[in-house]
């Protein structure tokens, strides 16, 4: 029996070793797995639905492509290692891949790349984890803001990144117009040479979008994914005119009008009456008119325009009045100072009496210390008359002239019985007899040009009163050289 046993393990034996041997060689004929030279080196760059990458292969001379999957394998694309793809300046294949839009893929996404050889043999894995930029990331993204608008720039607030501005705006006709900008874009020219947005129509809106490039490896910049909109825009007047009805006296004379216009544009005048005429329009902003002496009040119109510009905002008339009132220098040998009590002291030897003298060589009239604001400059002409304006002459050096005043007028030298200075000056003034005639503002009159102030009073009055309020001369100090009446006796 033990003899049988052990014939039988010898038997087992030697089956056993030949299913062995067997599997061995089946094993050596089918060889050991052959891989592909696995990629070198992988950068992965982010970019809208779309990546960039950038790869250095193997030295395996026998590659043929490579493969990139994303979507757990579900989406592949396959690049061969074609020279079009190379970039010579690194060495590296390069190569977009896109088609994320469509799949709504966005965010970090894990791609996976193979190399395959001219067999067909595939390298081990190489992962990239990359950031893919789309809409949600987009809505995100935060425009500049609107700081203000100081009647010539729209100021914008800086970010970070920012690289580009887009804006989409109406223009004077009414039509839609988008302009996109290149760079971190801080102010925009509303109007003037080269505005940023030509014919913007003012007291619209602007809508924007600002542009960012959030990382300097990114291939894509991206826009905020929702435009901002400004308030309305309103542009300044772009034709302004200090004054549309100047009145003018008998007497013939030359005089100008400020005009201000746009920068860069250029303006026409054309006067409707011959007596009335445009002598010139000056490139710094004047119109200059002559006018002939009359002995009857009439009107002409002088018509400015914006040169190339139609619309009611580019035209503006001018209306210019001359009565037949004429300067009454004849009755200066009547006028005499005022002795009220609240009358400023005189520097020695240009008293009052020297606007009156009919002289414009020095001296004039000069105060003699800084004046207090409010501060008088009072003449009695000696008989009433009746003023329709004031023509004052500055000194010609050492300007001082007032700004801002008051004409004030009596028939008699009354005192108010308060202090010039006092919150119920005015009141008294009126119970005292006096009357208001009119408020004048020539604020930045501190040049030599003579100024007349028109105050159309329409009755008479003997005693008259510049209440100073405002001087061009700090100190309150004050100088003229004459002073005349236009109006009739």
């Amino acid at each position: 029996m033990k003899k049988i046993l052990i014939l039988i393990a010898i038997i087992a034996a030697f089956i056993g070793c030949d299913n062995v041997n067997e599997m061995h060689e089946q094993y050596l004929q089918e060889g050991s797995p052959v891989y592909s030279g696995k990629i070198d080196s992988l950068d992965c760059f982010s970019g809208l639905y779309r990546l960039k990458a950038s790869i250095y292969p193997s030295p395996d001379v026998n590659r043929k492509e490579f493969r990139v999957y994303w979507n757990n394998f579900a989406d592949s694309l396959v690049y061969s290692y074609d020279e079009a793809f190379l970039n010579p300046e690194n060495g590296r294949y390069e190569v977009i891949i896109d088609g994320f839009e469509e799949k709504m893929i966005e965010g970090f996404t894990t791609l996976t790349f193979r190399n395959y050889d001219m067999q067909g043999n595939k390298s081990r894995e190489s992962e990239s984890n990359v950031l893919i930029y789309g809409n949600d990331f987009k809505s995100r993204l935060f425009n500049q803001g609107i700081s203000g608008f100081d009647g010539q720039f729209l100021h914008l607030l800086p970010r970070d990144n920012m690289v580009g501005l887009w804006v989409e705006y109406t223009k004077n006709d009414g039509t839609q117009s988008v302009v996109e900008f290149e760079g971190g874009i801080e102010t925009l020219k509303m109007l003037g040479i080269d505005p940023d947005l030509p014919d913007f129509k003012s007291g619209t809106i602007i809508s924007y979008k600002t542009l960012y490039h959030l990382n300097s490896t990114d291939i894509d910049s991206i826009y905020a994914g929702n435009a901002s909109e400004s308030l309305p825009i309103i542009l300044p007047d772009p034709l302004i005119i200090e004054n549309n009805t100047i009145n003018k006296y008998g007497f013939a004379e030359m005089f100008t009008i400020p005009i201000e216009v746009y920068e860069g544009e250029t303006f026409t005048s054309v006067s409707d009456q011959p007596w009335c005429s445009v002598v010139n329009n000056n490139d710094n902003g004047m119109v200059e008119v002559s006018i002939t002496a009359t002995a009857a009040p009439r009107t002409a119109t002088i018509t400015v325009s914006v040169v190339g510009k139609t619309g009611a905002e580019f035209t503006k008339e001018i209306e210019v009045i001359q009565n037949s009132t004429l300067k009454l220098d004849n009755t200066k040998p009547d006028w005499t100072t005022v002795s009220l009590s609240d009358e400023p002291q005189a520097y020695p030897g240009w008293g009052t009496a020297n606007l009156w003298d009919g002289s414009l060589e020095e001296p004039g009239f000069h105060t003699n210390s800084s004046q207090t604001i409010p501060f008088f400059l009072s003449v009695n002409f000696g008989k009433p008359l009746l003023i329709d304006g004031l023509e004052i002459v500055p000194r010609q050096k050492f300007v001082k002239n007032p700004e801002v005043f008051e004409v004030w007028a009596s028939n008699s030298e009354t005192e108010v019985g308060v202090d010039k200075e006092s919150p119920e000056w005015e009141t008294k003034a009126i119970e005292a007899g006096w009357v208001k005639l009119k408020h004048v503002d020539f604020t930045g009159w501190t040049g030599t040009d003579t100024r007349t102030a028109y105050i159309g009073a329409t009755e008479k009055y003997q005693i008259i009163r510049i209440r100073v309020l405002k001087n061009s001369h700090a100190g309150g100090n004050l100088n003229l050289l004459e002073l005349s009446v236009i109006g009739e006796e």
